[in-house]
């Protein structure tokens, strides 16, 4: 036992990896660590103190007599004494506590704000990888609640520690085998708990799927994303017994463990009060044959309680810290998570002409895990102020093009450059200010009208004025108009006075963000789809006008979206099979020919 003993506290070392935390906790919050520790000893001093000068104060007593007059200044010295060390104890115990939860809460938030940190810094590739959502799922488990628990369960160890060498040096000079005989008895208690939070850990980490899908049951049930459906096909039901039997599951897995580690504790919690009363009949039988002082099984008697007591509560952090290894080594994981997209180490200033391109590039590409290449061999040109079209059916490659023009991913072989210089010299967050990107997925921002639009350049500071000349271009004036609040009035209905509107004016607001970015290019993917065919015409009859002199990518299935395009490409199957102007494409009778021919087909049926 003593050698599998050994490896836990080896592995609790190896996992934990204590120097990291400790470096954590020291670097989220130097000055409340450093008062913490000031505390930490002065709690044991004090509290040492307060044992020895009563321990002193019984021998003054036992030696002289009770009723020895003489000795009454000594007696009321020590009294004096015991008593200014347990009143300076109680009060900086209690300051303690506040320190530690000081400390604690910088912690919490100086971690979440790491999480977030980390999480915005990763390439979207990331964002297509269960396994970075697990290790995601246990970091964001931590909470606010459990770096309090691991600061103050590393602070009540460094307490507990301080207080055992006080205390432990109180029983030896008693006598030097009761403290070894004590800590034999409860390291049984240690061994149990840290064993079993080992098995719990590993439950955690191989739970953690199902408790992710659980988390997206309870989701598709609660909020309003999949309302509409959910009830439309009553799936109520359905979802949420696939939840119940989720959760019952990862319950029952969790109570067994619970229950033998319960069955184990009892055996050894049994063990150290033997030991414990062991001790005590040992010290009693010894003041019998006058071996020890009156004062010395008084100190005992106040001594030998505290350090089981500090044995068992040190024993009962050590493991907590433990358990929480999980959590912790999860932060750790996703803190060292880096992106997959090179940064070059001095990024090329982004060029100040009036009058740039953009361009791929004998562009390969390929996702992470696929063999199967997405786009090949793709030439595409954005000239200087000239408005480009990208068409083809779904699944054609059209979404992940755009992934790649705003550097979300690196293609795999080609190049896409700026001005003639490939975007991978330039830091790709100045890069990216030059792209604005309208997704088919686009977001919807529960905050003001002024603020959805103002996200196109947050950092920005322009007046009120530029925000309603883009919602007028976008056309989203005509309804923004209307609200009681005009553009502070909160979008959605998550918060209270929010205003619903439909997907069509949704849509108009990510068009209004586009239009107010600063950016040299804007793209809009399918960026029409949930307008009606007035508005589409309206937007696109006078887009030239809308955009001023950027460059524009337009992607569709709507002729009248790209009809007006200075130049089009036909994609099929990740690749370029057609390009030309409208008047062209449709002259060679070919694929964009059919595309659309089919569609005015189908919309006249």
């Amino acid at each position: 036992m003593i050698e599998s003993f050994a490896n836990k506290i080896n592995k609790l070392r190896t996992n934990l990896n204590l120097l990291r935390i400790l470096k954590l906790i020291w670097t989220a919050s130097k000055t409340w660590t450093t008062i913490s520790l000031v505390f930490i000893v002065l709690e044991s001093a004090l509290f040492f103190s307060s044992l020895y000068m009563l321990k002193l104060l019984i021998d003054t007593i036992s030696k002289h007599g009770i009723n020895n007059i003489q000795n009454e200044s000594e007696v009321i010295k020590y009294l004096i004494l015991a008593a200014l060390s347990a009143v300076f104890y109680t009060a900086i115990k209690a300051i303690s506590g506040y320190i530690t939860e000081k400390q604690s809460g910088e912690v919490a938030e100086y971690i979440d704000s790491k999480i977030h940190e980390s999480a915005i810094g990763l390439d979207l590739s990331f964002y297509e990888s269960p396994e970075y959502f697990d290790i995601l799922k246990r970091a964001r488990d931590m909470g606010t609640d459990r770096p309090n628990l691991i600061v103050f369960t590393i602070v009540d160890i460094a307490r507990n520690s301080f207080s055992l060498l006080v205390i432990g040096s109180m029983l030896v000079s008693i006598d030097w085998r009761l403290f070894p005989i004590l800590a034999f008895f409860v390291i049984p208690t240690l061994w149990v708990r840290i064993n079993f939070a080992d098995s719990q850990n590993a439950l955690r980490i191989a739970q953690t799927a199902l408790e992710r899908k659980s988390g997206y049951l309870s989701t598709l049930l609660t909020t309003d994303v999949h309302a509409k459906e959910i009830r439309s096909f009553g799936l109520g039901p359905h979802l949420r017994k696939l939840y119940s039997d989720i959760r019952l599951d990862l319950l029952a897995a969790r109570l067994n463990i619970s229950k033998r580690r319960t069955y184990k504790e009892l055996m050894t919690s049994t063990i150290a009060a033997v030991g414990f009363f062991s001790c005590i009949a040992y010290i009693a039988i010894g003041s019998i044959h006058g071996t020890t002082s009156v004062g010395d099984i008084t100190l005992f008697l106040v001594a030998f309680p505290q350090s089981f007591s500090i044995l068992q509560g040190l024993s009962s952090s050590i493991s907590t810290l433990y358990q929480n290894n999980i959590f912790v080594k999860s932060i750790f994981e996703l803190f060292d998570l880096e992106s997959s997209l090179p940064e070059p180490v001095q990024g090329l200033p982004i060029p100040n002409d009036p009058h740039i391109d953009l361009e791929l590039k004998n562009l390969s590409f390929s996702y992470p895990h696929s063999s199967k290449p997405t786009l090949s061999d793709i030439n595409i040109k954005l000239p200087s102020g000239k408005i480009i079209a990208v068409v083809g059916m779904n699944g054609a490659g059209k979404s992940t093009l755009i992934k790649l023009l705003c550097r979300l991913y690196d293609p795999s072989s080609g190049h896409i450059t700026l001005n003639g210089t490939d975007i991978r010299a330039f830091n790709s967050v100045e890069y990216r200010k030059q792209i604005c990107a309208v997704f088919q997925d686009f977001g919807k921002y529960n905050v003001t009208v002024s603020d959805n639009i103002r996200f196109g350049d947050i950092y920005g500071d322009r007046p009120q004025e530029e925000i309603i000349e883009a919602a007028r271009n976008a056309g989203a004036d005509i309804f923004v108009d209307k609200f009681p609040n005009g553009y502070q009035t909160i979008m959605g209905r998550i918060f209270e006075d929010g205003h619903e509107v439909s997907i069509g004016q949704w849509q108009k607001l990510a068009i209004a963000r586009a239009f107010y970015s600063n950016s040299r290019f804007i793209i809009l993917d399918e960026a029409t789809s949930a307008l009606d065919a007035t508005a589409e015409k309206l937007l696109f009859d006078s887009f030239r006008e809308r955009i001023g002199n950027r460059s524009a990518l337009i992607i569709s299935h709507r002729q009248s979206a790209v009809k007006h395009a200075d130049y089009i490409y036909m994609l099929a199957n990740g690749r370029i099979v057609e390009s030309g102007t409208h008047d062209e494409l449709i002259s060679m009778a070919g694929a964009y020919y059919k595309l659309f021919s089919k569609n005015t087909t189908n919309h006249s049926t």
